[in-house]
């Protein structure tokens, strides 16, 4: 219970006291001894038990207001790393690949390559936001490619990979086919991974596997900051299901409503419909989510869940985790469950910190200005949601400031982007932008 008061209530006093202390302190000024003993026995034994009675009657109180003001549990929460491709667990049941195809190169070549370009892998940029524009304004590369131990020159093309937007995109669109609030996931490391093309002249026949491990590219100045092998993975699952795994569906001579039923799911778990052709309405209830459709059988209709229990990492899991989960507190509950807005630094502040970005930035102060002034408005986290009714350039700029906690660390500016993107999303008034003090 301790634990729980210092990080969520506020002490009963304004200011520490130890009244125990206090009285043996005070007893030290009775110089008769069986008077001092009488007054030991009456306060500490008595006045003390009355103290921590009330201390802890007060407590009770406190927190029963503060489990009133509840939070609806989050079934929706992200988590995100990198790892070796060779090091992924598939007995890992908390992170899986943002995209199976990672898991299979051979298949992924053939997805990716075309008679013009040659896809032969996929690299990670260890760089904050400055280096990775420069890296993606040199478009190409030149290098050696290894056959049978003679040297061949070669151009090797970089694209930012596009298979991960595209992942997010078809979530989003998966958020508002349920009807669910969207919130800002935390992307910080699929912006910097790179597809490697080179042209299908260079290669001899039936020369496709390990073509990058064989190449010897020149990335000058950024070969420090090049990782091979990487994937990325997050806690979202996509699970097939058929309707025989229903009971039996309810029918109204016109439709049928099909209920996936959430009661032998693990406890928290979030799950999303994925819509298709024979879906015409998705319903969240209790427990249940019911599909409307005019077919009385189906197969493989698709399920999002995302795991929201603790992380596991695997062995050599090493990479930091970047999730848009945010803290819990009196101020949040309170905020949230009179759904009022305070437009103050205090509440903007606290919105922000609120977010998992602590080891990385922190907020330092905030400018409202009439336009951007000169300052760079990178794409956010979140480009696929469009404003339509009020376009951003009309907009006053809250500028929102940022020290770096570990400055020249990789993931800084994606924290900063993170930010906000989810800023944007909670307040429509302004054109938020961040920059780094």
């Amino acid at each position: 219970m301790d634990a729980w008061k210092d990080n969520n209530l506020s002490a009963i006093l304004e200011y520490p006291f130890d009244f125990e202390r206090y009285i043996e302190e005070r007893l030290r000024e009775i110089d008769d001894l069986d008077e001092r003993w009488y007054a030991k026995k009456v306060l500490v034994e008595g006045l003390s038990k009355v103290i921590r009675c009330m201390e802890a009657k007060y407590y009770q109180l406190e927190r029963r207001v503060y489990e009133e003001l509840e939070i609806a549990d989050n079934q929706y929460e992200t988590v995100m790393t990198i790892v070796k491709r060779d090091h992924y667990d598939p007995t890992n049941r908390t992170l899986y690949p943002v995209d199976e195809l990672d898991l299979e190169e051979e298949k992924l070549a053939e997805v990716l390559s075309d008679e013009k370009q040659v896809w032969i892998g996929t690299i990670f940029l260890e760089s904050g936001e400055d280096g990775r524009k420069e890296f993606e304004g040199i478009r190409y590369f030149t290098g050696t490619l290894d056959r049978n131990g003679e040297k061949q020159e070669a151009d090797f093309y970089i694209q930012p990979v596009k298979r991960y937007p595209d992942t997010l995109e078809r979530l989003y669109q998966v958020f508002q086919d349920n009807h669910i609030p969207w919130e800002t996931i935390n992307t910080a490391y699929l912006g910097k991974f790179y597809d490697i093309y080179i042209s299908p002249e260079v290669l001899e026949k039936g020369m496709k596997n390990s073509i990058l491990e064989n190449s010897d590219i020149e990335f000058g100045k950024f070969k420090k900051l090049i990782r091979y092998g990487l994937i990325p993975l997050w806690n979202l699952d996509w699970v097939k299901f058929d309707s025989t795994d229903f009971m039996l569906p309810s029918i109204n001579d016109v439709y049928y409503e099909h209920e996936f039923t959430l009661e032998d799911k693990e406890k928290g778990d979030g799950y999303l419909i994925e819509t298709n052709e024979d879906i015409l309405e998705i319903r969240h209830e209790k427990n249940k989510i019911v599909i409307k459709s005019q077919k009385e059988t189906f197969e493989n209709w698709k399920a999002l869940h995302m795991i929201q229990k603790e992380t596991i990492r695997s062995l050599d899991y090493k990479f930091p985790l970047v999730t848009n989960h945010k803290k819990d507190s009196f101020i949040r509950r309170f905020a949230e469950n009179s759904r009022v807005r305070l437009m103050t630094k205090t509440d903007l502040f606290r919105r922000i910190m609120e977010l998992d970005i602590q080891d990385y930035i922190e907020v330092v102060g905030y400018e409202i200005c009439e336009n951007a002034r000169g300052y760079q408005n990178t794409e956010g986290m979140n480009w696929f949601v469009r404003d339509e009714l009020f376009p951003m350039e009309s907009r006053k700029v809250l500028l929102l400031k940022f020290r770096a906690k570990e400055p020249g660390h990789y993931l800084n500016d994606s924290m900063v982007q993170f930010v906000i993107s989810q800023m944007q999303l909670e307040i429509n008034e302004y054109r938020c932008i961040g920059v780094m003090a």
